[in-house]
């Protein structure tokens, strides 16, 4: 009997093991997978605006002219919308936008499936009309890629250090000039991309600013447009909090 138990053990030890190797391959396959997807994305972008900065190209400023720079990424995907980054941190990647809010949790800038899934604009905003408020979600990797940073911004000295998001859609350039950061559950609607009236726009500012961890120099006036950036609380992880940062929308 003892002799029978002791095998069965064994056998139950072996099988954690593997099962937690197996896990472990995964998890990082998950990183070097979005590693060399994003490494790649990036080439591409900025292969693509050195090579306007060499041929110092007039470009048309019309309002719905989609700009050159994003022109070999749209050969790869038409559903990127844009690009985000911030100087000093490892936030430098595509923007995509679906018919949804759940393609791109898992799938990367090809469209192929990835657990990281990709950074990604909500399905309701307009990128030629830019809402009163435009949603971007990312998933938190661990290695500050993508939406991993942004707890950062829960930290005053860093927040005053990083005060600049840089956001370019396919149309324009905006400097995102943060004013907010805080933790929160799903049950505040953060995510609203309109609002009925410039009170109801303002009351909004007014609750943002009472979470908020961090105090910005920065006005928000009834006519501004802000940029929503909204993420899990642990990477490639689903629950009920998020951390999210938000800042005012200027254009370049």
């Amino acid at each position: 009997m003892k002799k029978w138990t002791s095998k069965f053990l064994t056998f139950i030890y072996l099988a954690i093991f593997l099962y937690s190797g197996f896990a472990l391959a995964k998890y990082l396959y998950t990183y070097y997978e979005t590693s060399k997807s994003l490494e790649e994305a990036q080439t591409i972008y900025q292969s693509t605006l050195a090579s306007l900065e060499d041929e110092a190209e007039e470009i048309s400023s019309t309002p719905y002219t989609i700009r050159p720079q994003f022109n070999d990424l749209l050969t790869v995907n038409k559903n990127i919308v844009g690009w985000i980054s911030a100087d000093g941190t490892k936030l430098n990647n595509p923007i995509l936008q679906a018919e949804n809010n759940d393609f791109y949790l898992d799938h990367n800038f090809k469209d192929r499936e990835s657990r990281a899934g990709s950074v990604f604009m909500d399905y309701r905003n307009n990128v030629q009309d830019i809402n009163q408020n435009t949603i971007l979600y990312g998933h938190a990797m661990k290695n500050s890629t993508m939406f991993g940073s942004l707890k950062n911004y829960l930290n005053q000295q860093y927040a005053n250090e990083h005060p600049i998001i840089y956001l370019d859609t396919l149309y324009e350039g905006y400097d995102v000039e943060v004013f907010a950061a805080y933790e929160t559950t799903i049950d505040f609607y953060y995510i609203e991309t309109e609002f009925k009236s410039n009170d109801a726009f303002l009351k909004f500012m007014d609750e943002i600013q009472a979470r908020s961890t961090i105090e910005m120099n920065v006005e928000i006036g009834p006519e501004d447009k802000i940029l929503t950036l909204s993420t899990c609380k642990d990477s490639v992880m689903s629950d009920d909090h998020r951390f999210v940062v938000q800042g005012k929308l200027v254009k370049r």
